[in-house]
């Protein structure tokens, strides 16, 4: 056991069970999504591929949702976000098994607008992309993008077209550093895809900068 461990003990999110805050009995209860879907049109897709017939030129070209946004899952990406648990994501990356990745890849989190990052402290989706890194050895490239605009927090918008207005224009792209990663696939990081403004803003910047592959990656959606 961990010295933290034993003046801040872990407790399982679900059940409340001592050891972690997601324990195997708990997370064996998630139900996955039977399909990835299209990031475009929300159908079924094989491996989240976005189907040929809704592909946009700055748009997204896959999506990889690891969880269904219920039950304890809420509760450990609230946990991450507001609480400061920055070990959730490891106990609840733990049990995940991606898809086979191409070699040529790198994490991209979404970026916080620099005074929200202060505010907070840390960013919750370079987080979840600095412990995905460490299980599946690929680099994490926070000097890419950068968050220029202050947005209304999505989570208080409920009307679709007002978070996608909300969005647009709120990424740049390091355009010194772009040449580095134009021929890979680049994997967009956050914590939960819902309309997916975000995640497509943050695509179109990447896109319209020269990178050739852009695939979004969430925890839950």
């Amino acid at each position: 056991m961990h010295l933290l461990d034993f003046f801040f003990p872990k407790f399982c999110l679900g059940c409340g069970e001592f050891g972690s805050y997601m324990c195997s009995s708990c997370f064996s209860k998630i139900h996955r999504f039977p399909y990835l879907k299209c990031p475009v049109c929300d159908r079924a897709s094989i491996d989240g591929f976005t189907h040929p017939r809704c592909k946009k030129r700055f748009g997204l070209d896959r999506l990889i949702s690891l969880f269904p946004y219920t039950a304890v899952v809420q509760k450990a990406i609230k946990a991450i976000k507001y609480r400061y648990a920055y070990k959730v994501t490891d106990d609840l990356l733990h049990y995940v098994l991606l898809p086979e990745l191409p070699k040529q890849l790198a994490f991209i989190p979404i970026p916080l607008h620099p005074s929200r990052r202060r505010l907070r402290g840390f960013n919750q989706a370079e987080i979840i992309a600095r412990v995905l890194s460490k299980h599946f050895g690929i680099p994490v490239r926070t000097d890419i993008l950068k968050r220029i605009r202050k947005t209304v927090p999505q989570v208080d918008m409920k009307n679709r077209e007002d978070r996608l207005s909300n969005m647009k224009g709120v990424f740049i792209v390091n355009k010194d550093i772009i040449p580095s990663v134009q021929q890979n696939t680049t994997i967009l990081v956050d914590d939960v895809y819902t309309t997916g403004a975000t995640m497509q803003s943050a695509c179109e910047a990447l896109k319209r900068a020269g990178v050739r592959t852009v695939w979004g990656l969430t925890i839950a959606q």
